[in-house]
């Protein structure tokens, strides 16, 4: 049986059908306002993933009303927005970081070490300088710069991917202290980074065999320390990466911008709590805010 026949596309009547079906009430959102927020504001494929947060008995949920689920929706867009925050000031953090390195080396013009990226990791290379190319904003960039781009040019428009890519040569070819440790977190980092760029659901398949990570890294285990974050729940996909993620932020960043981002990240906090009668019964839920609002803490602190 084809995927088109297990699971055919079902009309919005349908779908709430199939939710009640599943135990989900429509008592806080009726009916009718499910459809329209259905049509208007979120999708049924995202709103449903969210539903397995919550327990179920004999195949049907326990006290999950539709407005539940859309809740979750707003809390998750408001913590991918702050994600979002988070993965841009680590972005830039690291290009300070490796022109820096760059620019006090006195083996390195600024020029050759591009052109070995480029011999090294051709897609990579071909991938920045499209889309220097593609970026109306930085075409004149492209025209001046395409035969034989600076590194303070290449950099200025790679995308983290490819941004890491470099760095991680650059280390092989340049071993230190420093660089050891951000390479060893940026691809966990990238894992949050994609995930909030492309709109990625973030509160599913929480504590689960899912996103079952067998081996967290040492840095990771020791700022979970740090956080008072308990190493049991390191093997937590999310979880890993996300203190990866907050550690190269705290590495790399100003205290001022870490005061910032800590302060959204209260926000986000608050907007778990505003309807925090809805999720006594989610204890993924509970636990992930808890841990979040450790790593938050830890920004500011000493």
């Amino acid at each position: 049986m084809s995927k088109k026949d297990e699971k055919p596309k079902e009309s919005y009547l349908e779908l709430i059908a199939s939710m009640k079906n599943r135990g989900i009430k429509f008592n806080i959102t009726s009916e009718d306002a499910a459809e329209s927020f259905m049509e208007s504001n979120n999708y049924y494929f995202k709103l449903a993933s969210y539903r397995k947060n919550f327990p179920k008995t004999n195949g049907k949920y326990i006290n999950l009303d539709f407005a539940y689920l859309q809740d979750m929706a707003a809390i998750d867009a408001s913590l991918r927005r702050f994600l979002s925050d988070i993965t841009l000031a680590v972005e830039h953090g690291l290009k300070v970081k490796i022109l820096d390195l760059i620019t006090k080396n006195d083996a390195e013009d600024g020029y050759s070490i591009v052109q070995e990226f480029r011999t090294n990791k051709p897609k990579s290379y071909g991938r920045v300088l499209s889309y220097l190319n593609a970026n109306r904003y930085s075409h004149d960039l492209y025209l001046k710069h395409h035969n034989e781009p600076a590194i303070w040019v290449f950099l200025e428009v790679a995308p983290f991917g490819d941004l890491s890519q470099f760095i991680e040569f650059y280390f092989n070819k340049y071993p230190n202290r420093a660089l050891k440790r951000i390479v060893a977190n940026m691809k966990f980092a990238k894992n949050i980074r994609n995930a909030a760029a492309h709109s990625n659901p973030i509160l599913v398949n929480l504590f689960t065999p899912k996103e079952f990570l067998p081996h967290p890294t040492q840095t990771v285990i020791s700022e979970a320390n740090l956080m008072n974050i308990d190493a049991s729940l390191l093997n937590d996909m999310k979880i890993h990466d996300l203190i990866a993620l907050f550690y190269l932020n705290k590495l790399l960043t100003s205290n001022s911008a870490r005061k910032h981002l800590y302060d959204h990240g209260m926000q986000v906090i608050e907007r778990f709590n505003r309807h925090s009668e809805y999720y006594q019964t989610a204890a993924a839920i509970n636990q992930f805010k808890e841990i979040l609002g450790n790593i938050i803490d830890y920004q500011i602190s000493t």
